[in-house]
C-alpha cells in the first residue's frame, strides 16, 4: 500500500470525523434565515431542530423575522417572544391519559383556557437573568421536593422552587408521592407517572395581554397559561419566603460561574427591597420603588438588562419604543406642570 493512498485514506478519515463533529456540535440547536415568515412556519422549524414541543395562541400568520445560528432552542424562541410581542414558559403537563392534555392544548392555542384544569406557578417574573442576556433554559434546574401533601401540593411546591408552570386537571384525585431531587425534565414527568398518569413537557407561546386587560399573567386577551390557579402578581410569586430563595439559588446554578456570585447578590438586594415594600400602601409603595430603580446601581443593572432585550428586537420595534418612552417623557412633564 502506497504513501499515496494512505494520505488520501487519512485526509477522507479526516473528512469524515469533521462532518461528523460538526453535525453532533450542532444537534439540538437552532440555525434560521427566514423574513416576514409565518409564525407558525418559524415555531415548527424551532421545534424539529431543537427537539422541542411548542404551543402557541399566536396568529398562525403572523410575520417574523430571524436570523440566527447554532443558538439553543429556548434562545431562538426567546427572541420569536419579543418580536411578536410575546411571552413564553417552560411548562410540564400531566393528567390520567393523553388525550386530556391534547385538549387542554387545543384549548390554550384557541386562546381560552382549559375548563377544569388547574396551573401552578402561572405568574411572576424572572428571578434570574444572564448578563448575556441569553434565555435561560429551566429544564435543567434542579427541583428538591420536601412537600408530602398530595399532588396539588407538590406542584404548587415545584412552580415555586423552579420557576416552571406545571398543570393537571382540577378533577384528578390521586396519591402522589414526592420523586428523588434531580432536574426537572425527569422529575416532573415521574411525579404524574407515579401518579398513574402521562406528561408532556411543552414550551407556551402566548399573546401578552395588554396592561388594560388585567393581570398580565393570570389570562388577559392572550388567554391563559392552561387553566386557572396559582397565578400572577409579584406579592403571589413571592410566595413562601425559604421556596423562592430556593428557586433563585437554582435558577443561579444555571449560570456560568463567573456570574452567579454577582447574580446572588442582586437577588439579594431585591428581595431586601420587596420584602420593605410589599406590605406598604400603594403610594408609598411606588414612591419606594421609583427611590430604588434611580439608585446609581440599581440603575445600571436594569440598563444592562434593557440593552440586552433590546438587541433582540428588530430595528423597527426599537425606534417605536424609543417613541413611546419619548411621548412618555413628554406626557409626564406636561402633567408637572399643570
Amino acid at each position: 500500500m502506497d504513501r499515496r493512498f494512505l494520505s488520501l485514506a487519512l485526509l477522507a478519515l479526516l473528512a469524515v470525523t469533521w462532518i461528523a463533529w460538526q453535525i453532533y456540535a450542532g444537534w439540538g440547536l437552532v440555525t434560521l434565515d427566514v423574513r416576514n415568515e409565518p409564525v407558525a412556519k418559524v415555531l415548527a422549524s424551532i421545534s424539529r431542530q431543537g427537539g422541542i414541543d411548542i404551543a402557541s395562541n399566536l396568529d398562525p400568520s403572523t410575520p417574523v423575522t430571524l436570523q440566527v445560528k447554532r443558538v439553543p432552542p429556548v434562545e431562538a424562541l426567546d427572541i420569536v417572544a419579543v418580536r411578536t410581542d410575546a411571552s413564553w414558559r417552560l411548562a410540564y403537563l400531566g393528567a390520567p391519559d393523553d388525550q386530556a392534555i391534547d385538549a387542554a392544548l387545543t384549548a390554550f392555542r384557541a386562546g381560552s383556557e382549559a375548563a377544569g384544569w388547574s396551573s401552578y406557578g402561572g405568574g411572576g417574573f424572572a428571578m434570574v437573568e444572564p448578563q448575556s442576556g441569553a434565555a435561560l433554559d429551566l429544564r435543567r434546574v434542579i427541583w428538591t421536593p420536601s412537600e408530602s401533601g398530595g399532588l396539588p401540593a407538590l406542584l404548587e411546591e415545584a412552580a415555586q422552587k423552579t420557576g416552571v408552570l406545571l398543570a393537571a386537571p382540577t378533577d384528578w384525585k390521586t396519591s402522589a408521592s414526592a420523586p428523588p431531587a434531580g432536574p426537572i425534565t425527569k422529575t416532573a414527568p415521574r411525579l404524574f407517572r407515579d401518579a398513574g398518569g402521562v406528561s408532556r413537557e411543552v414550551f407556551l407561546l402566548r399573546a401578552r395581554p395588554s396592561r388594560d386587560d388585567g393581570d398580565w399573567d393570570s389570562g388577559g386577551r392572550g388567554g391563559s397559561w392552561i387553566g386557572s390557579g396559582s397565578g400572577g402578581g409579584w406579592t403571589r410569586t413571592l410566595g413562601d419566603g425559604q421556596r423562592t430563595e430556593e428557586r433563585v439559588e437554582a435558577q443561579i446554578a444555571l449560570l456560568p460561574k463567573s456570574e452567579q456570585e454577582k447574580a446572588r447578590v442582586d437577588a439579594s438586594l431585591m428581595r431586601q427591597f420587596w420584602q420593605e415594600v410589599r406590605d406598604l400602601p400603594e403610594d408609598q409603595r411606588r414612591a419606594k420603588a421609583q427611590e430604588f430603580f434611580n439608585r446609581p446601581d440599581v440603575a445600571e443593572r436594569m440598563d444592562e438588562r434593557r440593552m440586552a432585550r433590546e438587541a433582540k428586537m428588530t430595528p423597527q420595534q426599537r425606534i417605536e419604543r424609543a417613541q413611546r418612552y419619548l411621548e412618555r417623557k413628554a406626557q409626564m412633564k406636561k402633567e408637572g406642570q399643570q
